[in-house]
């Protein structure tokens, strides 16, 4: 080396010829290709292991047919069975446990009204839809069904009281004063089965946030099993179904349910227990034939509409809910796909547990698959009762029904205010505020009623009462009850870190091609900046020698090695912003999903910020070796390591922030523009040294740049104290010399303060969606 005292020694494996001026370390460039082989053998494998397991179907062992772990359960006959497709009382001890045969109580007529006749045969209701009734109890009889019941049961707790809704002018009411829900009452009972209808800006969506917790009315009450509570203190026992299907489309079938289970069911269940009751659930759903396939998503489909749909559904029935909301569960499904679900739901409700959706202009056959219907006209409520009922209730205020026409339909119609076409000729006010007045008039004391014999007079029916109009209240005992549950939920802190840290490697690895692109991006970045400082030939700092050779001192150059610094950061900063930025960028739609089902937040983001690591270590290392081969610098490999994998970790963190605080189209610019800046004040131009004479360095000290060029020309200036003046440079540029272990600390620091501001960025914005 020019200048040196002696000649220095080679590193081990270094291309090292007799007297170069530099040389070139190659033993980080044989462990690189080492990994490089490792990862493609170990992706390989997985991919096998995944095509073995597809071929393997599972087997039931937890939940066997002879398992008698559960006493016999009876299904609830919720309000409303006496309508279409009701299904009887029955007890699922077993996959042959004997169904009643349903005898006929009511007629139906050519106009489409039903009639019903008091009392029950056998207190057993009863239906002339036999082809319905069959299949249902088919359904019930079949042993995937029987299997999922009775694990549904060891959560559920089916002695308890289950969740019951009351509600008493209900009101919501926006910041701007705008009215969405006015006066809207009645009663949900425990295994309940509703839908919630009405026209476009009804107010069915505000009115399930509301009952849900995830929006607070502006007035009236609502009570959950008799009592006056907070509704977001349940939402470990309730479950939503969004209407679009949020998934994770890297994962399979099973994985997205079996996550889901895993996280929100008791921790005291072991995995295999939980494996079986996500195979019969899965069974129930019939997906049994596609849950190795992975869900795709709308530009790459793997699996159909409606099977995204089941998955979308079974992600909540999987953690065994008390009550699940729906927004339009139906919908892109096929008939008998909508089927098999109406009658999942209604089977599920019979179990106690409490069934809400929010239905738009549903099949017939989906209409009449709900015990109970609540209809909203403009933030108003005006029916609310059992569903076989409304056609007659409207019937009696002067509409006609067409024969062969969609009840819904005309139902949708009526209540949108374009009623007259089913008056016949009258002179019917068909106006939304009278139908609002009708019900509250005459029709809204009997919202609550339950098991009820119906004859219509006019508008009003006639009811006899056969229970309060108001749930039961729970019980101390009951209530204690659901608060052990509530406990009992959910997995353990460490578990869903490792379970969250799992289902994003595992996404990783399904995109293999976007990690090694990631990968090789670093990679390509480092030659970049390497060939920049190729023909310095390793010679990146000329200073002024040692007296008494000051006078034989040429040109000085202090500025090389900054810009390799400088350099450098925007490299990284180019090839590590838009990966970061996506690594919440995709998934916050599925975090506010998950959270606001009890998922710990700080678990979520700890799991993906675990699953990032390899890819800033694997990015780093490629980055550094082909820098290291191509600039020469003279800081060892393990020094320059450590310095860009720390520069890596800020830039993730930093890209983590702004995925928090703005729109998905516009974050991964965003992201790229700021690792820019903070690579900017890296305090190379303007030099640091002036920056100080403005009294501004705490600023520049603010950005991670600063510290990673300092560290940079710590190294490779301090082999070289021998010969230059040292002091002398770092006074002219302004970094200051021999505080490297500071200085990748300081880096380490920036990077943990950038995710914590990302992460309490996360739990407050959209706050509303998380609850």
């Amino acid at each position: 080396m020019n200048g040196s005292i002696q000649p220095r020694a080679c590193s081990f494996g270094a291309i090292c010829p007799a007297e170069s001026v530099r040389q070139i370390v190659t033993v980080p460039l044989g462990v690189m290709i080492a990994i490089d082989c490792a990862l493609a053998v170990s992706v390989a494998i997985g991919f096998a292991i995944s095509k073995w397991r597809k071929s393997r179907p599972k087997k039931y062992t937890t939940l066997d047919a002879g398992d008698n772990t559960a006493d016999d359960i009876e299904l609830l006959r919720s309000p409303g069975m006496l309508g279409r497709a009701a299904s009887p009382r029955l007890s699922v001890s077993g996959p042959n446990s004997p169904v009643p045969r349903p005898v006929s109580t009511h007629t139906r007529r050519a106009s489409g009204r039903v009639d019903h006749m008091d009392g029950y045969a056998d207190d057993e209701e009863v239906s002339l839809y036999d082809d319905d009734s069959r299949l249902e109890n088919d359904f019930h009889n079949s042993p995937d069904f029987q299997r999922f019941i009775r694990s549904m049961s060891r959560t559920i707790e089916t002695n308890s009281i289950g969740l019951s809704f009351d509600f008493e002018g209900l009101s919501f009411e926006t910041r701007k004063g705008k009215k969405i829900l006015q006066d809207v009452t009645g009663t949900m009972p425990r295994g309940s089965c509703w839908g919630v209808m009405g026209g476009s800006g009804a107010g069915k969506s505000t009115f399930v946030n509301v009952l849900m917790g995830k929006a607070h009315n502006t007035g009236g009450t609502i009570k959950i099993n008799g009592w006056s509570k907070d509704m977001s203190k349940y939402k470990k026992l309730i479950g939503y179904v969004p209407q679009d299907d949020i998934v994770f489309p890297e994962l399979t079938v099973r994985e997205n349910i079996l996550h889901s289970a895993r996280i929100r069911l008791p921790a005291s269940w072991r995995d295999k227990a939980i494996q079986d009751h996500v195979d019969s659930l899965i069974a129930c759903l019939q997906l049994s034939h596609v849950q190795h396939s992975r869900v795709g998503d709308a530009t790459r489909p793997v699996i159909s509409g409606g099977q995204r749909k089941r998955v979308n559904i079974g992600m909540e029935l999987a953690a065994a809910p008390m009550a699940i909301f729906l927004d339009e569960p139906t919908s892109g499904l096929d008939a008998t796909s909508a089927a098999t679900i109406m009658r999942l739901l209604r089977a599920i409700s019979r179990l106690g547990v409490t069934t809400i959706a929010i239905i738009h202009q549903p099949r017939e056959q989906i209409f009449y698959g709900f015990d109970q219907l609540l209809l909203l006209a403009q933030g108003r409520s005006v029916y609310s009762g059992p569903t076989e009922d409304v056609q007659s209730y409207f019937e009696g205020m002067g509409f006609a029904f067409p024969q062969r026409a969609n009840p819904a339909d005309t139902l949708i119609d009526i209540v949108t205010g374009d009623g007259a076409q089913y008056t016949l000729g009258s002179k019917r006010d068909t106006e939304v505020r009278t139908l609002i007045e009708e019900w509250k008039n005459k029709g809204q004391f009997g919202a609550h009623q339950r098991h009820l014999s119906v004859t219509f007079d006019g508008a009003m029916p006639k009811r006899n009462r056969r229970t309060s109009n108001q749930s039961i209240n729970s019980t101390a005992e009951q209530e204690e009850s659901l608060r052990r549950t509530m406990r009992n939920r959910g997995a353990s802190w460490p578990a869903q870190v490792y379970y969250c840290w799992k289902r994003a490697m595992t996404q990783q690895v399904r995109n293999a091609t976007s990690f090694f692109f990631e990968i090789g991006v670093g990679g390509l970045a480092g030659v970049i900046i390497g060939l920049s400082a190729f023909a310095s030939n390793g010679h990146l700092f000329q200073g002024i020698y040692h007296e008494p050779f000051i006078l034989l001192s040429s040109a000085v150059d202090y500025a090389s090695t900054p810009q390799i610094g400088l350099l450098g950061a925007m490299a990284i900063g180019l090839a590590a912003s838009a990966p970061g930025f996506w690594v919440f960028g995709e998934e916050k739609m599925m975090y506010y999903r998950e959270t606001a089902s009890g998922h710990s937040r700080s678990a979520y983001y700890v799991g993906k910020l675990l699953s990032t690591l390899i890819r800033i270590a694997l990015s780093s290392l490629h980055f550094t070796v082909f820098l290291g081969i191509l600039a020469t610098p003279l800081m060892s490999f393990q020094m320059m390591y450590a310095a860009n994998m720390m520069y890596f970790w800020c830039i993730y963190g930093l890209a983590s922030v702004v995925s928090m605080v703005v729109k998905r189209e516009d974050g991964p610019l965003l992201a790229v523009l700021a690792s820019l800046v903070i690579g900017v004040l890296g305090g190379v131009a303007p030099p640091l040294s002036k920056v100080k004479m403005w009294h501004m360095e705490w600023f520049w000290r603010l950005s991670p740049g600063v510290w990673f060029t300092e560290a940079y020309f710590t190294e490779n200036l301090t082999p070289l104290g021998h010969l230059y003046q040292l002091p002398l440079a770092s006074k002219s540029v302004g970094f200051t010399l021999g505080q490297y272990g500071l200085d990748v600390g300081t880096l380490f620091l920036i990077g943990a303060i950038y995710r914590i501001v990302a992460y309490f960025c996360l739990i407050m914005v959209h706050r509303d969606k998380q609850r």
